[in-house]
């Protein structure tokens, strides 16, 4: 009920638009997901006793993320001179209507896209500065001027969830594809015209979920029971689902967008991450400082997650920060992509 009337709340600030919404600059960044997107979020619901920041709190900006530094947002921003608002939270699933998975420090289960961030972003929309008597919020986020971020799935797709096959009793990967159109209409009804889709980056090479004899880890802090799985197996079934996944994104936006006509007069970008990174796997020198390591990670931490180790090697040397985690430089080289990508002119990506 909340989320409803937070968007007809959101939706009646909005002016009706006339023919295809064009995006004549980028002025605000607004973004959505887990933990390969927050910037502090997840810390903030920390402090809050669990509940979200308040209204009109941006939680982006800090260099404390799962890259070992800045996240991709932070670069992309940068590159484009454009204001950033990130409500993306670590640990989140698309929707906790399909997992549900509790976090004792904030005594509640992680907060979610659909359920969570959504609702934040709502109500910044509708948020009046008592002072202003206007939005100072967000003081100039039109249709042409703003773009919005989704990259979700990989908790979705993991450990605990569907690798696991520990989602809600009848629901499927299906239902997770259908929660990120769901989060793009509630986007959309405040007035949201431009929308870039992350797909998924191939976790089967991530140290956490691949085998030992590709380079992955065993029991760790993240899945303190992998031995105990035919890890061989597990790492193709998230190849599959990985792939899967993109496959449903690459014919699934086209026919959201063309045929059905979900979201009229908006553009819906895929930005293809999962052949960004795999062209850092097979090209390694050419994107990370010396020794180029795409195999292993700079951060190691004992099974319970303390003790933590960093590399001699520089950071910017890795592709994957920690068993799961892109690194700061990995991250760097997203960001950088995505510039181009809203500017028009990307290799990774398809345009809708």
């Amino acid at each position: 009920m909340l989320l409803l009337q937070l968007l007809a709340t959101a939706a009646a600030v909005v002016a009706t638009s006339c023919g295809k919404s064009q995006l004549k600059s980028v002025d605000n960044v607004v973004s959505f997901g887990d933990s390969y997107t927050d910037e502090g979020r997840l810390s903030a619901y920390f402090a809050n006793n669990g509940s979200a920041p308040p209204p009109a709190t941006n939680t982006a900006g800090s260099n404390f993320t799962a890259s070992g530094g800045y996240a991709w947002g932070h670069f992309a921003t940068q590159l484009l001179g454009a204001k950033y608002y990130d409500y993306a939270v670590s640990g989140a699933f698309c929707s906790n209507e399909i997992f549900s998975r509790y976090l004792a420090g904030i005594n509640r289960s992680f907060p979610s896209v659909l359920e969570d961030e959504i609702p934040s972003f709502l109500e910044d929309v509708a948020y009046v500065d008592p002072a202003a008597g206007t939005n100072t919020f967000y003081p100039n986020r039109q249709s042409d001027n703003t773009v919005y971020a989704l990259w979700i799935g990989t908790n979705d797709l993991g450990t605990n969830a569907f690798l696991t096959d520990s989602q809600k009793s009848g629901l499927t990967i299906t239902n997770f594809v259908e929660c990120i159109w769901d989060v793009f209409d509630a986007i959309y009804k405040t007035g949201g015209r431009h929308f870039v889709l992350l797909n998924e980056a191939p976790l089967e090479y991530s140290p956490l979920y691949a085998a030992p004899q590709n380079s992955g880890v065993g029991d760790d802090h993240y899945w303190t029971d992998k031995t105990t799985y035919n890890m061989t197996e597990y790492e193709q079934k998230m190849k599959e689902y990985t792939t899967s996944v993109n496959t449903m994104f690459d014919y699934g936006v086209p026919v959201q967008v063309k045929i059905k006509s979900r979201w009229p007069d908006a553009s819906v970008a895929i930005f293809n991450v999962h052949q960004l990174i795999l062209d850092i796997r097979s090209e390694p020198e050419k994107y990370l400082d010396a020794p180029a390591n795409v195999t292993g990670f700079y951060n190691h931490c004992a099974l319970d997650g303390s003790n933590c180790i960093t590399s001699e090697n520089p950071l910017s040397s890795f592709l994957w920060y920690d068993e799961l985690h892109p690194s700061e430089r990995t991250d760097e080289i997203i960001g950088k992509e995505f510039a181009k990508l809203v500017s028009g002119n990307s290799s990774y990506a398809t345009y809708w």
